[in-house]
C-alpha cells in the first residue's frame, strides 16, 4: 500500500507540473524539509503524500509521519539504484499507465472547467425531467434475457396462461447470479432504460407488456405491478445530481468527438 501512495505522489507531482509534452522533467521548487544521501524530501513531496490519502491539511503530526516514510522510501530507492534493481517490464508500464490515467483525469478535469455546466443549463434539465416523468413512479418486475428468442419463449408462457409470478420465479431460480432483475420497485420513466418509457404509459397494473422491450442491455419481458402519483422532487435536492448527469454527458460528447478526431488503426 505505501509503494502504491509513494507510487501516486510521483505521478499527481509530475501530472501538475507538467506543461509540454510528456518527456518534460518535473521541477519541485518547493523547500526541502529532509535530505537523504542529497535527494531532497520536499514539502511538495510531503503534500501530495497526504492529498492521495484525501488529507488537505495535514497536522504536524501527519506531516512528520510522512516524512518518516518518504524517507525510508528514498532510503530503499538509493539502495535500489547502487544494486542496479529496477522495475520489471509489468511494472514499467503500470506506473506509465497510472500516470497516463491521472493526466487523462487531469484533462477532463480542465474540459469541465472550460465548459462549465450553468445554472440555466440544470434547470433548463430540470423542467425537462419534471416534464418527462408526468409526477407517475411505476412498480416494476422485468426479466432480462440476452437473445430475444427466449424473450418471446417467456412472453409465450404467460400467453398460454402461466402468472408473471411462476415464470419471474423460474427465471430467477435459473439466474441466481443476475441482478437489477425480477421485482426492481418503484421506478420513474428516467430511472428505467428509455426503451421503456411507452411499454410503462400504455400498461395498466397487473398486465405485462405483449412484446419484448429491447435495450442497450437485452430483450425485457415487462410487467407492471403497479402504478402512482408522485411529487417531483425539489429543484435544490436533485440539483446536484442533475448536474453530475449533465457533466457525465458532456464528457461523453467529448470522448467520442475525441475518437472521431483522432487517427485510430487496428492492427489485424
Amino acid at each position: 500500500m505505501r509503494i502504491i501512495v509513494i507510487i501516486c505522489s510521483v505521478v499527481l507531482i509530475s501530472a501538475c507540473q507538467q506543461d509540454k509534452g510528456e518527456n518534460s522533467t518535473v521541477v519541485d521548487n518547493s523547500r526541502t524539509l529532509v535530505s537523504v544521501d542529497d535527494q531532497p524530501i520536499t514539502e511538495q513531496m510531503v503534500r501530495v503524500y497526504w492529498l492521495n490519502q484525501g488529507v488537505e491539511k495535514p497536522s504536524e503530526q501527519q506531516i512528520g509521519q510522512a516524512i518518516k516514510q518518504l524517507t525510508e522510501q528514498q532510503l530503499l530507492v538509493n539502495y535500489a539504484q547502487k544494486q542496479s534493481i529496477g522495475l520489471s517490464m509489468e511494472q514499467t508500464i503500470g506506473f506509465e499507465q497510472l500516470k497516463r490515467q491521472t493526466l487523462a483525469q487531469r484533462a477532463l478535469q480542465k474540459y469541465l472547467a472550460d465548459n462549465p455546466v450553468t445554472e440555466a443549463d440544470i434547470k433548463a434539465e430540470y423542467q425537462k425531467v419534471i416534464k418527462e416523468i408526468k409526477g407517475v413512479e411505476y412498480h416494476v418486475r422485468h426479466l432480462l434475457f440476452k437473445d430475444e428468442v427466449d424473450a418471446v419463449a417467456a412472453l409465450d408462457q404467460l400467453a398460454s396462461g402461466s402468472s408473471f409470478e411462476s415464470v419471474e420465479q423460474n427465471y430467477l431460480q435459473n439466474r441466481g447470479q443476475m441482478t437489477n432483475v425480477g421485482d426492481i420497485g418503484w421506478v420513474n420513466i428516467k430511472q428505467v432504460p428509455e426503451s421503456f418509457s411507452k411499454p410503462l404509459q400504455q400498461l395498466q397494473p397487473g398486465n405485462y407488456y405483449k412484446q419484448p422491450v429491447i435495450s442497450q442491455f437485452g430483450a425485457h419481458v415487462i410487467y407492471l405491478e403497479d402504478k402512482r402519483s408522485m411529487q417531483p422532487p425539489d429543484y435544490e435536492e436533485a440539483k446536484e445530481g442533475i448536474k453530475r448527469n449533465l457533466q457525465e454527458r458532456q464528457i461523453n460528447r467529448f470522448k467520442q468527438l475525441l475518437e472521431v478526431k483522432a487517427d485510430i488503426n487496428t492492427t489485424p
